[in-house]
């Protein structure tokens, strides 16, 4: 799953692709509200699997959306990056997201 995820990410252009991604997913599943939320917050690295990983632990952007998760969003998640649409370059949603 974290290869696949790698994968997709550097698969993304630069700009504003993400968001719209993820405002479309939320507009799939229904939802009446999305949220955005950028932490600067610093973690720590002591209990890191690898120190490569400390490079990670910086700022994050968050984004809720009011939808409920189902069962089937659970099983489109664990099968990331294998949707159809990934073949798609100009798609919204192409990354199986």
């Amino acid at each position: 799953l974290t290869r696949r995820l790698k994968n997709i990410v550097e698969m993304y252009p630069e700009g504003t692709q993400q968001l719209s991604e993820l405002i479309q997913n939320a507009d799939d599943a229904k939802a009446s509200v999305v949220k955005f939320v950028v932490s600067k917050k610093q973690h720590g690295t002591s209990s890191l699997l690898g120190q490569k990983m400390s490079e990670w632990q910086g700022g994050a952007l968050y984004c809720y959306n009011d939808a409920t998760f189902t069962a089937r969003d659970f099983k489109n998640l664990s099968q990331i990056g294998q949707a159809s649409k990934l073949e798609k370059l100009v798609t919204t949603g192409r990354f199986g997201l």
